[in-house]
């Protein structure tokens, strides 16, 4: 016990976990009996293994002697370690001295992390006592591989080693086993080391004292000396042993079974014996066995020897002719390392986690070898690590390294790719960075200096350049397009002369480059290339003849459109004559984003060769075509019109006319079609004629959808024609035929898309000619039936149609299909019972289906009354399921009409619904009239579903009608409020089913009826705004009086009780009830049947004591909110639940106000009476109430609740529950405030009624108090909620503010929302978008301006996440993953909404700047005043906020309100102060984002009436921040800010349009980097020089306007060009 407990004492806690291998782990665990929280392995953790693993493969009886020994080391170290730990630092800075008198370098220069003596011993003082505060006696954190090389090994090795000399001068037998033990873990711990040299001299140091012993008894003690000898240069070397006969004799080599021993002796050797085949063939076999806990060591093994023979490289050879050899032998032991480390990597990822984290760790122990980090790339790099070897010598090692290490590289990259281990390559990669970008540099100064062959840099970029990052790819890949031309491109090729220049291996690499930066999700706010880049891709790839470098270029442009304002119309020719698919697609993406291109194409177009080359080429410029022709009509004032159209059609209208009769793939006939429909000529042509005459035929067929895009321009071309009613006739006769074509065709429905677009076009075309062919009608009708009965479209279209068709008794409709038949053909199909009848679990088609169906029962029933039959309603019944569904409204609707028709219910005495109502029709088929029962009352009123009917009460529909109006829409009820009316049931048929079921001579069943809430129903009914609903309600309640009477059951009296109260409070006829006191009616009517419950005593006892209910108060209120019985709680939430579900109108809110209920609750919410429970109930009461308009005004005045719900909000945490609920009401208060005041009616300001603007102020102020307690858990829907009001505030708070000002009123705190308020906001939203790159930003603010509320925030966000983030990560993940999708987009959408809200909350942020000192008049700010720490918090806030705004303007979908709040928030809160504009102007994202948020309005803006306002105001911003940049030294600067300001006073739409249209092209081109306008000029010359008989050659397509516009203020700028 006392040598385990010796044993275990130096052991750290952490070694009995997963690291120790299970044998020694257990031996570890039998011999643990202390617990110390320190050990002397504290950074050496991993050779405790070693020890642990040699004392495990100990034989049994000699186990005992071994733990004895290393008790009695580990023991003494514990008692006294500073002895040992002082000769451990002594010897390794001995050997560290050693290492750079060898390199004859100065001692100073010694390259380990601590080199005096006293600091490694305060180190192991700090290691001994406990490591926590190490990294501050130090001075900075120790990493890995300082560890490694300050503790290479243990104050354990010093020990032994004396205890070793002590046990074997003073004993001489039964030490062998010892000797043994110790030369095995001494083996191992050398073969570990990275720098061997300090622990060989702790070796040699410690052999010296056993000088005197005999050697011949411990050969072991004689080989290892022989072995550590060749790490200890020759200087140093001691002789030890005597060289002894007996013990030099070594055996011939034989092939052991070890990999380490075989791999020794090899190496001891000499080179030779490594290069034998039979030792390296045995040694990958050995290799590839190794178990896991053994390849570490194997691994770190090769490494020693490895790192060994690159520093004797050079002293190995005598003579040159050698080299070769040893370069082999170098390549070989690379490959060596290769093979061992590798030859079983893929069935080592396929195994168990142990294994992959055996695998991890042999990678990072690779890669992380000083020697391979510091060799690899070196001489390219011009960094050389120590060395003393010759330039030749020196060549040929790094060239074996590079080789070498590339290979390890190309195998393991996407190995630690796999595990997130990618940052231990980051040396690599820097190193092939650096050294790829010298050879570049080289090459860009001197052509000659390209090699014909690919460098080792090169060929590792090649290989590797997937895993490096964006930032180093874009380094290379701008450096690459600096190069000259020639230095990208080889001269043709003698095989292919015609193939032009192809791309040298530069230029094949600077392709892979570009596709993979384009392939990796984009960096936002970034972009790849610059002007001058794209610039110099453009020409070279004008250049060259390489389809790998259009497709990089296409794939520049449609990742970043912005970047077709630099092409030149050069490239844009040189890719019109290529011809191939992505050239075309090329000039495709210029024509759709560059006005000057479309231009361009224009022009080329009209050049006299076009029309034969279109025709010929036709095929491949269709695709091309089709955009140009979408692009056409967009943008035609940034042009003068063109006669392009007639030299296309001229072109291509023949071929494009054969498209009928083709039978070519679907995607070519689409582009014909769709070009062919741009390209039709005037109504009057000939051409056009044979096309309408030919068309209706190709539309008959199914495959032809298309046909319909040249269909609808025809009709569009013949809009003011006479032959346009006939042209319709024509294209319905061919729908109805096409649509019975495609259901015959395809009797699956297998394609929707294309029946829904002919069904929406039927209807249509229905609406406009009204009338059919009835052959054509019939077989739709037929058809449709027959494959389409389930179809919801379909049905819905049929309908329409009857409707439309046989609206009036005329010769047309006569000679359709009779409505008797189309009536039999629906109701007597095979489908219609399943599709029709209610069935207990119904899916949403179902549903849908059968309310179609009912449709059309319903308009055929209405057009044709004697369809009615008694046999329908059995049927109809069965469909029906009483409730306030759409469809089941529309059923009742249907039986009203029966019983018009004289076939009612009551005589049929048919009075079940639903399954049941088909299950009792079966049984009367089957049995006969004889054994006909009628079912009983009971059995109907099971058919009630009691909770349904208690969800039917609390919502009433209080608005819904008993009769029925004549038209279908006002009869069905609707309520917005409610998610799904299937959840309620129809008063207006259960009250004339109660009115009937409570006939005199009925069997009532007085018990069931109170029992499923029947009775409550009917109560709640007194509450309904129609009188006869109410009248209804009187009736039943009077016929169920008169049986209850007669009726025998316990609770008779109670109930006769109740109802005799609630008669004699009734003062007047048909009286209508507050709804609160019918709900307390139906809760009392269910408590009586409950004797129990608590609350029965209580309703009872009030009952009682009351001859009659005052309907002026809430019965009861006082006595139990008050109560002070045991069971106080239980009546308190009754009350209180009863009040929050009463309160639906202004009516119930007067109730409560009338008693003070208000009053009495908010003042008890913050009572520690009140428990969560009934925080909830009360909040839920003002909820309700906020509905209310007049309740939403008074609670605010008279009882101050915005100051009661601020005091709530002063709390420190709120649970999300409380939270989610103020939100709510807060939302809700707002709006109903709000009603109808934000709506402008034209009205001047002084007639408008505002909200007081201390109201608004005070909500203003709960708002952004509101802000602190918003965190990600909260509902997203309440957190739209939250900005959506708080965005509402702010719009409403301006309004007001203007309309005073205007009206000259007195306004005080116009700037609302501070600095820490607008910065804590953008926190809160970075959490909730997960925006790391804005919480980065955010915090580092707060900390620099110490905003104390913001700091605190950040820091219990951190708290909050930091221990929770590891442990549900993974779990997270996962559940992210399995996500559903409709979840997924709901969410997203609500993001959506909530970034849009706040977008306009920070455009209506005024930030207040300080003064600033005064500057002369044209000084210019320098930017030290900016980087300057007296850079304001509000000048930081602006640029945070400015930042994000532009950043979600340009990253999401324009919202055009908040466009023009954000632009006129640059304008008026930017834009006067220069100081923020420097230090927007100084982030090049946020500039990026500007100018992509810029294009975006460019691009929407495509017709005379979009945005050009706008885009006026944008323009001219933008100028001002070119001229705060400095860009504005150009010759045109001034005239384009002439243009932009003529732009902004202009009322001429057209001329504003171009205007502004010149002035985008000019920020366009100057923005991205040109020092010159150039496609500004390019476009001004493409149209000054374009000559009379290219422009305007067709009269009917000129534009005279356009023309008049834009060519005169070309030619302005012209002249400006000739004088520049």
């Amino acid at each position: 016990m006392k040598q385990q407990r010796g044993f275990c004492c130096v052991l750290p806690r952490h070694m009995l976990g997963s690291c120790v291998p299970s044998a020694c782990r257990s031996l570890v665990l039998q011999m643990h009996g202390n617990e110390y929280s320190y050990g002397v392995f504290e950074y050496t953790w991993k050779e405790l293994s070693v020890w642990l693993e040699h004392l495990d493969n100990t034989k049994e009886d000699k186990k005992e002697a071994v733990i004895q020994f290393l008790e009695r080391i580990l023991l003494k170290l514990v008692t006294n370690p500073y002895p040992y730990t002082d000769k451990a630092a002594d010897l390794v800075q001995e050997a560290s001295v050693l290492q750079v008198n060898m390199f004859k370098q100065d001692s100073d220069n010694i390259s380990i992390p601590i080199s005096h003596i006293d600091d490694v011993l305060d180190m192991v003082d700090v290691l001994i006592e406990g490591s926590d505060g190490l990294d501050e006696e130090i001075g900075f954190t120790l990493n890995e591989d300082m560890i490694i090389q300050t503790f290479p090994f243990s104050a354990v090795v010093p020990a032994a080693l004396e205890a070793r000399n002590i046990l074997l001068l003073q004993t001489e037998n039964g030490t062998a086993h010892i000797v043994e033990y110790l030369v095995a873990v001494f083996t191992d711990l050398l073969h570990s080391q990275r720098e061997p040299l300090a622990l060989c001299l702790m070796f040699q140091l410690y052999d010296k004292d056993l000088q005197s012993l005999k050697v011949s008894k411990y050969p072991q003690l004689y080989q290892f000396n022989q072995y550590y000898k060749l790490w200890i240069p020759q200087q140093s070397q001691e002789l030890v042993f005597k060289k002894c006969k007996e013990v030099c004799k070594e055996p011939a080599m034989a092939l052991e079974s070890v990999f380490t021993i075989l791999l020794r002796k090899a190496y001891e050797r000499g080179s030779n014996t490594l290069l034998e085949d039979d030792i390296q063939t045995k040694l990958r076999d050995l290799a590839s066995q190794l178990p896991p806990e053994q390849l570490l060591l194997g691994v770190k093994h090769v490494l020693l020897y490895l790192k060994s023979t690159v520093e004797s490289f050079g002293s190995v050879r005598a003579i040159l002719g050698n080299q070769v050899e040893l370069d082999n032998q170098q390549k070989r032991e690379d490959h060596q390392t290769e093979s061992d480390l590798f030859m079983d990597e893929q069935s080592l990822i396929t195994e168990e986690s142990s294994n992959d984290k055996t695998l991890e760790d042999t990678l990072l122990l690779i890669f992380r070898h000083p020697t391979l980090e510091s060799w690899f790339l070196a001489l390219e790099q011009r960094s050389l690590p120590q060395h003393s070897l010759n330039p030749i010598t020196v060549k040929l090692l790094s060239a074996c390294l590079n080789s070498g290490v590339l290979k390890l590289l190309k195998t393991g990259a996407p190995m630690l790719q796999s595990m997130d281990h990618k940052h231990v390559l980051s040396k690599y990669f820097e190193a092939i960075t650096k050294s790829v970008l010298k050879e570049l540099e080289a090459v860009g100064k001197d052509r000659r200096q390209v090699s014909p062959k690919k460098s080792h840099q090169l060929e590792a970029l090649e290989e590797l350049h997937i895993y490096m990052t964006a930032a180093q790819l874009k380094e290379i890949t701008l450096t690459m397009l600096r190069l000259p031309e020639m230095s990208l491109t080889t001269q043709k090729s003698e095989k292919c002369p015609r193939k032009g220049k192809q791309l040298s291996f530069y230029g094949q690499i600077l392709v892979q480059l570009l596709t993979e930066s384009y392939q990796r999700q984009p960096q936002r706010g970034e972009l790849l290339l610059s002007t001058e880049h794209i610039k110099a891709l453009g020409i070279l790839m004008s250049a060259s003849a390489s389809e790998d470098l259009e497709k990089v270029f296409l794939q520049a442009l449609q990742s970043e459109p912005v970047l077709a304002h630099a092409v030149s119309v050069e490239v844009h020719v040189h890719c019109l004559n290529q011809r191939s698919e992505t050239s075309l697609a090329i000039v495709g993406m210029l024509i759709k984003h560059c006005r000057t291109h479309l231009l361009q194409f224009e022009l080329w177009c009209l050049s006299s060769a076009s029309g034969k080359y279109l025709r010929k080429n036709m095929e491949s410029f269709l695709p091309l075509i089709n955009v140009y022709l979408q692009c056409r009509d967009q943008y035609d004032f940034t042009r003068p019109s063109t006669a392009v159209t007639p030299v296309l059609r001229k072109a291509l209208w023949k071929e494009l006319c054969g498209v009928f009769q083709d039978t070519e793939a679907l995607h070519e006939t689409t582009v014909k079609l769709q070009v062919l429909s741009k390209l039709l000529p005037s109504s009057e042509s000939k051409g056009l004629r044979n096309l309408i005459e030919q068309l209706p035929a190709a539309l008959e067929k199914a495959e032809n959808n298309e046909s319909w895009t040249v269909a609808d321009a025809i009709s569009r071309m013949l809009e003011n024609s006479e032959e346009l009613h006939s042209w319709r006739r024509r294209l319905l006769s061919a729908c109805l035929k096409g649509l019975v074509v495609m259901y015959n065709s395809s009797k699956d429905e297998s394609k929707p898309e294309a029946e829904r677009s002919m069904l929406l076009r039927l209807e249509e075309l229905l609406c406009f000619v009204e009338e059919v062919d009835p052959d054509d009608w019939y077989s739709l009708v037929k058809t449709g039936l027959k494959y389409r009965y389930r179809d919801e479209a379909f049905l819905k279209v049929l309908n329409i149609a009857i409707q439309l068709l046989y609206k009036t008794e005329s010769s047309l409709s006569q000679s359709l299909v009779k409505l008797s038949k189309l009536h039999m053909m629906v109701t007597q199909h095979s489908l219609f019972l399943s599709a029709i009848l209610r069935s207990r679990e119904e899916d949403c088609t179902n549903i849908q289906t059968r309310e179609a169906l009912v449709d059309i029962l319903l308009t055929v029933v209405k057009l044709s009354p004697s369809l009615c039959e008694s046999s329908h309603l059995a049927v109809l019944l069965g469909a029906y399921g009483a409730t306030l569904s759409t469809v089941d409204q529309k059923i009742l609707l249907l039986l009203q009409l029966y019983e018009k028709n004289n076939q009612s219910l009551i005589n049929s005495r048919i009075l079940l619904w639903g399954p049941a109502a088909v299950e009792h029709h079966k049984t009367c088929k089957s049995l006969g009239k004889s054994l006909w029962q009628q079912p009983s009352m009971e059995e109907i009123l099971c058919l009630l579903d009691r909770e349904k009917m208690m969800k039917t009460i609390l919502s009433f529909p209080q608005h819904r009608r008993l009769l029925s109006s004549q038209e279908l829409q006002e009869s069905l009820y609707r309520d917005e409020s409610v998610r799904s009316l299937d959840d309620f049931y129809d008063p207006r048929f259960l009250l004339q089913l109660f009115s009937e079921l409570t006939r005199p001579e009925c069997v009532v069943a007085c018990h069931k009826f109170v029992e499923v809430n029947a009775l409550g129903l009917t109560v709640a009914a007194l509450s309904s705004y129609d009188s006869n609903m109410r009248a209804a309600a009187y009736f039943v309640l009077a016929s169920f009086r008169s049986h209850l009477e007669g009726a025998r059951f316990r609770e008779k009296s109670q109930l006769l009780y109740l109802l005799d109260a609630v008669q004699n409070g009734i003062r007047q006829p048909n009286l209508r009830f507050t709804f609160s006191l019918t709900l307390y009616i139906a809760r009392v009517a269910q408590q009586i049947l409950k004797p129990e419950e608590h609350m029965y005593i209580k309703v009872n006892r009030f009952l009682l004591s009351h001859q009659y209910l005052d309907l002026r108060k809430v019965p009861g209120f006082f006595q139990l909110f008050y109560s002070f019985d045991f069971e106080y709680k239980t009546e308190r939430e009754w009350i209180l639940r009863f009040l929050g579900e009463g309160l639906r109108d202004k009516h119930c809110y007067e109730l409560y106000d009338y008693q003070r209920i208000f009053q009495v609750i908010l003042s008890f919410f913050n009572s520690p009476l009140c428990d969560e429970g009934s925080q909830s109930h009360i909040l839920e009461i003002l909820q309700n109430a906020a509905n209310v308009t007049r309740a939403a005004y008074e609670l605010i005045q008279d009882h101050s609740l915005l100051t009661w719900i601020l005091h709530i909000l002063e709390k420190r945490f709120l649970e999300n529950k409380l939270l989610n609920k103020i939100i709510s009401l807060l939302h809700t208060l707002w709006l109903t405030n709000l009603g109808d005041k934000r709506e402008v009616k034209n009205q001047s300001q002084e007639n408008r009624k505002f909200l007081p603007i201390q109201l608004v102020n005070e909500f203003l102020y709960v708002l952004i108090t509101l802000i602190k307690h918003i965190r990600t858990n909260l509902d997203l829907a309440k957190l739209t909620q939250f900005f959506s009001t708080l965005n509402s505030v702010l719009e409403y708070r301006a309004i007001v503010v203007k309309a005073f000002k205007e009206m000259s009123r007195f306004t005080v705190n116009d700037s609302v929302l501070s600095n820490k308020e607008i910065l804590l906001l953008l926190h809160k939203w970075s959490i909730i978008e997960k925006d790391l790159q804005l919480q980065e930003d955010v915090q580092t603010l707060a900390q620099k301006y110490q905003i104390k509320e913001l700091l605190k925030n950040i820091k219990e966000k951190s708290k909050s996440q930091g221990c929770s983030h590891a442990y549900h990560h993974i779990r997270k993940k996962n559940e992210i993953e399995r996500e559903d999708d409709s979840t997924a987009d709901l969410e997203v959408s609500e993001l959506e909404k909530c970034r849009d809200h706040l977008n306009s909350v920070f455009a209506h942020w005024e930030p207040v700047f300080p003064m600033l000192p005064a500057k002369h008049r044209g000084e210019p700010l320098k930017s030290a005043d900016l980087v300057d720490e007296t850079v304001s918090l509000t000048c930081a806030s602006t640029y945070v906020v400015t930042k994000w705004l532009m950043k979600s303007m340009a990253e999401h979908s324009l919202n055009m309100q908040n466009v023009s709040l954000t632009l006129r928030w640059l304008q008026n809160c930017i834009l006067p102060h220069p100081v923020a504009v420097q230090e927007i102007l100084r982030d090049e994202t946020l500039r990026n984002n500007i100018f992509k948020f810029y294009t975006q309005i460019c691009e929407a803006s495509r017709g005379t009436a979009g945005l050009f306002k706008e885009l006026c105001l944008f323009s001219s911003i933008m100028l001002h921040l070119m001229d705060a940049q400095g860009l504005n030294n150009n010759g045109f600067h001034e005239l384009v800010k002439k243009l932009c300001l003529s732009a902004m006073m202009e009322e001429d739409a057209n001329k504003k349009a171009v205007c502004v249209f010149l002035t985008s092209v000019y920020i366009g081109d100057i923005w991205l980097g040109a020092q010159e306008p150039d496609m500004l000029i390019t476009h001004v010359k493409l149209i000054c020089n374009s000559t009379d008989d290219k422009l305007n050659d067709d009269v009917l397509e000129t534009h005279k306007q356009g023309e008049e516009t834009i060519t005169p203020l070309c030619k302005t700028l012209y002249l400006a060009t000739l004088g520049h």
